[in-house]
């Protein structure tokens, strides 16, 4: 009876996973026939009501509309206004005078502008514009999506000023500043693993004797203040405040001298005015009286655009065209969270909760987070993923820290499985002029995946 319980309760899911993978149905339209499918389910055989049912999904739904989308189309407005005032090609064009060693560049282009562009801006940006620039400057096409991809897992957790992370506090329950601190202690080894598969993938051994120094190099400086910005401000500036002193570090390695400063400021304007923004807000005012950070991010953007010769015009039009670009993207996530609400009210997450627990008892801990890169793989989405997963790992903890720590082990998991999620490769290989070739780049991806989420299952398994 219980089997049968479970796989009721799994039904939903099953039809998400079903429609991406094996129909290869677009997000919105597999997660509307999954939140169908569990709101018949709750209503037929778990006896949830259709007030009940009717709540769950208009609470759902408007948590993904105001705070989460706010946030993720307050972020890509900002990027869009660097794309219309030209400041983008400034930036790329900044990033590949400074070295003409590929394993520098590499490290400056995706572990320093990627983790920057994740944190500011996420859905993926961090995977397309690094693997441009690469590409740009004559790297090997597979090489500059092997190394866009590895490097994107870690920073998913505070991607897009800390989304995934919010979501996650908001679905489990948990507080955000300790969860945000269990997330990036949680992640701490798996991080810094990252410069070193990147050289690897750009040089083979050679390149990782060659140039460790320069790993270690970036290693620390992206790693102190992401995980003292994590501690003290939240989870909104890590990922920036990180790529940032990577990119400073790094420059003054290479040959920042023929760099134009007064261009280069002018272009990374917007991005200045909101990163200051968020981190007066996160250092200043207190928690109770602390506005979103989408309508902080709207209100640094906007003058950065103007400041950037941007009208106040096309400024509006650039804003309606983001929302209407992400407006599935939007859809999909306030389809998924009513489907998370709906299956927390009727119980079929408690159901699918005490069916992990009992497959793998103590155990549990070891794979807490392959589950985590199953929703990264699928939805290929930190925040998705968090929605699909986050409650459920955290019921399964049978202590407070526990279900910190199972539910940080989720959000880890997904950035690692977006190494080999179709959404994220099929980016990659757009980019690159590889378009066809998505099979091939998720073969020579694997081994990596495995090798990390390895890790991260007895970092998690040990703590």
């Amino acid at each position: 009876m219980d089997m049968i319980e479970t796989i009721w309760a799994l039904m939903p899911i099953a039809v998400l996973v079903a429609m991406l993978m094996a129909l290869r149905a677009p997000a919105w339209l597999a997660a509307l026939a999954a939140l169908l499918t569990g709101a018949a389910e709750a209503y037929w055989r778990y006896a949830t009501g259709l007030g009940g049912l009717a709540r769950c999904s208009l609470e759902g739904a408007a948590t993904g509309l105001y705070p989460i989308g706010l946030v993720i189309v307050a972020a890509l407005f900002t990027y869009a206004i660097t794309v219309e005032s030209g400041a983008v090609n400034e930036i790329k064009s900044g990033l590949a005078r400074l070295s003409p060693d590929k394993r520098f560049f590499a490290l400056l282009t995706v572990w320093g502008f990627g983790n920057f562009m994740e944190g500011m801006a996420g859905f993926g940006t961090a995977v397309a514009i690094p693997c441009a620039i690469l590409v740009g400057v004559g790297f090997d096409p597979v090489k500059a999506v092997l190394c866009a991809l590895v490097a994107n897992t870690t920073p998913t957790a505070f991607g897009s000023v800390g989304v995934p992370t919010m979501m996650l506090a908001k679905v489990t329950g948990l507080e955000t500043m300790r969860l945000t601190a269990t997330i990036a202690t949680a992640q701490l080894a798996v991080t810094a693993l990252s410069p070193f598969l990147i050289l690897y993938i750009v040089d083979g051994l050679k390149g990782v004797r060659e140039c460790y120094k320069l790993a270690l190099s970036a290693d620390v400086a992206f790693l102190v203040p992401w995980l003292v910005t994590a501690l003290f401000l939240g989870c909104e500036l890590p990922n920036v405040m990180g790529g940032i002193v990577v990119m400073a570090t790094l420059a003054l390695k290479g040959d920042w001298r023929s760099l134009d400063a007064r261009k280069q400021a002018q272009a990374w304007l917007p991005f200045a005015l909101v990163v200051a923004a968020l981190g007066l807000s996160a250092a200043l005012v207190p928690a109770r009286f602390k506005p979103s950070p989408g309508v902080l991010i709207l209100l640094a953007a906007i003058p950065g655009g103007l400041l950037q010769r941007v009208s106040l015009l096309r400024l509006l039009k650039l804003l309606l065209t983001t929302i209407k670009k992400y407006s599935l993207a939007l859809l999909t996530i306030c389809l998924v969270l009513a489907l998370a609400k709906i299956m927390g009210k009727s119980g079929m997450t408690g159901q699918l909760a005490d069916a992990l627990i009992a497959a793998t008892g103590r155990g549990y801990a070891f794979f807490a987070t392959a589950v985590g890169s199953l929703g990264g793989f699928v939805t290929g989405s930190g925040t998705s993923s968090n929605v699909l997963f986050g409650s459920l790992q955290a019921s399964v903890g049978s202590t407070e820290a526990q279900q910190y720590l199972f539910a940080a082990a989720n959000v880890m998991g997904a950035g690692i499985g977006k190494m080999i999620c179709p959404q994220s490769i099929v980016l990659g290989c757009a980019a690159t002029g590889l378009a066809g070739r998505e099979s091939e780049i998720m073969r020579k991806a694997l081994g990596y995946f495995l090798a990390v989420l390895l890790l991260a299952c007895i970092t998690i398994a040990a703590m």
